[in-house]
């Protein structure tokens, strides 16, 4: 699926599990060699980030969190960007996609709108992983501990995809303030700088709910060793008691079995 959103500032394709057809029109919509767009019809593994004569292509992955209707832990995003077409490539629908194809202007630009709306879609993402884990804290010190074994876990793991998938983005953004000056400018360059600083806040607040994650699982298995410690004590007592019980009646048993 093809759609042609026109700005101010330059010309948007975003191309939706595209065909040859429509990535071939969008190249040449851009100016760009059709040969050299070929990547666009199929997910990369990998992120990455060219810049050539006349264009600059960039491959990004953002965590996907329940997001992908397929169960990925990822979506991917693909960029051709020329000095006044942007073409957008993606093999899923995604949120942040369509939130900025509401949008009229952006200040930034179009390819710095479209990533900065990717990023807020991120740190939304890392508020509701924030929110889950006060709520299993509060469960786990409610007498819960049990239950929340599994949620930590499954908290523990979303932790880890986003640390893999986001792992590359200071070297992408640093590439990308070093050589997208020469071919976009100045701003471009500044831009790029801003979106090192805002992501560098977010990767803070990553690692922080990743400390916070770990502390609390530590702290829940300490408060189930606990449980069982005192469990095993009460059947302990219970068993000693039970002997006791079982040794004087067998005793009685036996006085009687001599009278």
């Amino acid at each position: 699926m093809k759609k042609i959103y026109k700005y101010k500032g330059g010309e948007w394709i975003d191309l939706y599990s595209p065909t040859q057809n429509e990535v071939r029109e969008a190249a040449l919509i851009a100016g760009v060699d059709p040969s050299a767009v070929d990547e666009l019809l199929s997910p990369s593994l990998r992120h990455k980030i060219q810049f050539n004569d006349n264009h600059a292509y960039i491959v990004l992955h953002f965590p996907a969190f329940k997001e992908s209707e397929r169960g990925d832990a990822a979506y991917e995003v693909d960029f051709i960007l020329t000095k006044n077409v942007i073409i957008t490539t993606h093999y899923e629908k995604i949120d942040a996609i369509e939130s900025f194809q509401k949008t009229e202007e952006n200040e930034n630009g179009i390819f710095f709108g479209i990533l900065g709306e990717l990023l807020t879609n991120f740190e939304h993402k890392l508020s509701s992983v924030d929110h889950w884990i006060r709520e299993i804290e509060n469960k786990m010190f409610s007498g819960k501990e049990k239950q929340t074994i599994i949620e930590l876990s499954e908290v523990a793991r979303h932790l880890i995809d986003f640390r893999k998938i986001t792992a590359v983005y200071p070297d992408v953004f640093q590439t990308m303030a070093d050589e997208g000056g020469k071919l976009f400018g100045k701003k471009f360059t500044d831009l790029a700088k801003e979106t090192i600083e805002r992501f560098e806040k977010s990767r803070n607040k990553l690692e922080i709910l990743a400390d916070t994650a770990r502390e609390l699982r530590e702290t829940n298995n300490s408060l189930l060793s606990t449980e069982q410690n005192q469990t095993m004590k009460t059947l302990t007592v219970v068993t000693v008691l039970a002997t006791i019980v079982v040794g004087i009646a067998l005793i009685w048993i036996g006085l009687q079995t001599i009278k």
